[in-house]
């Protein structure tokens, strides 16, 4: 060992008798370290920022399940008090289709009136009338026979839907079956008051279930695989999710560009069937935003460390 370090100081000793060779080996050893400092500074940061939005991912689609868990109940909560009256049940057993919608159709405008919620659409299905226009009849007839309610995502005519269905029961008897059911978009409206962005793209397979009516000029293409119903959302998020690479997306599970953080999930409707995908984001040139927030820290460690490493080297040279 101590010829080792012997045999070191001769050949520091020679180089520095040339003092050329000596400054060139100083500023390749030093650049050398420099260069290989900042990969492993970039490296270490890059690995950080990315479990950095991994987790904002993980919180996002937490608050995606807890907010359709609440539509879940909140729907079936009032498909159960309507299922109730009275008047509901009488009609039913007397086969009266046009007093049940006609009630059906009040209750409904009634609760749109005067419920801050997004409008809500009210249908039963009968276990001795067979009711046109049901569409879930699958979902109704699986309600009657088991009695327990059913919640979920479903493709209506009227696009898609959030469900809550339970079943009308007197004297321990299915009779029936109540469907409450909302647009996937008013999500938007959640999110928005937690400082997100979200939106619904739709599976261009599932347009033809939808009516004419409901999806004629309503739609814009996203892309091969999706469109938006444009008219819910700010054009600033989807448009900007027009010229996202979705493969790329799918991989890294988040997407940050100079516009925004987004991420996703897919979502599966009753049927098991992936239907669309919901997209939330933020805006990432909001100075309180996670992603600036996180940028800003990455780049003073950086900065910091790196002129720590230049400090140690000029120190020990």
């Amino acid at each position: 060992m101590f010829s080792f370090i012997k045999w070191v100081q001769g050949n520091l000793s020679a180089l520095k008798r040339h003092k050329g060779l000596w400054f060139t080996t100083l500023t390749t050893i030093s650049t050398l370290g420099i260069l290989i400092s900042m990969y492993l500074i970039n490296s270490m940061t890059s690995s950080v920022a990315h479990e950095t939005y991994m987790e904002e991912r993980r919180s996002d689609i937490n608050q995606l399940d807890s907010l359709l868990l609440n539509r879940y109940d909140s729907l079936l909560n009032m498909g159960s008090i309507l299922s109730l009256n009275p008047i509901l049940t009488k009609s039913i057993k007397a086969k009266q289709d046009k007093a049940i919608k006609t009630l059906l159709k009040r209750t409904t405008q009634t609760i749109n009136d005067n419920v801050d919620i997004s409008p809500i659409s009210i249908r039963y299905y009968s276990r001795m009338v067979k009711v046109q226009d049901s569409e879930n009849i699958d979902i109704a007839k699986m309600v009657i026979e088991t009695q327990q309610s059913v919640s979920g995502v479903v493709v209506n005519k009227n696009g898609i839907r959030i469900l809550g269905m339970v079943p009308i029961i007197e004297n321990n008897v299915s009779i029936g079956a109540l469907e409450v059911t909302e647009s996937i978009h008013r999500l938007k409206n959640e999110f928005e008051l937690l400082g997100k962005e979200f939106t619904f793209l739709t599976s261009k397979q599932q347009l033809v279930f939808m009516s004419l009516e409901h999806k004629q000029g309503m739609y814009k293409k996203i892309n091969d695989e999706f469109s938006v119903y444009f008219h819910q959302y700010d054009s600033t998020f989807y448009l900007n999710l027009a010229k996202l690479d979705f493969d790329v997306l799918r991989n890294q599970k988040y997407a940050n560009d100079n516009q925004f953080y987004t991420t996703y999930d897919d979502i599966i409707d009753l049927n098991g069937r992936t239907i669309g995908m919901a997209l939330i984001g933020e805006d990432s040139s909001n100075a309180n935003s996670f992603v600036k927030i996180t940028q800003n820290m990455i780049n003073s460690v950086t900065t910091v460390a790196l002129g720590l490493v230049i400090s140690l080297i000029l120190f020990m040279f």
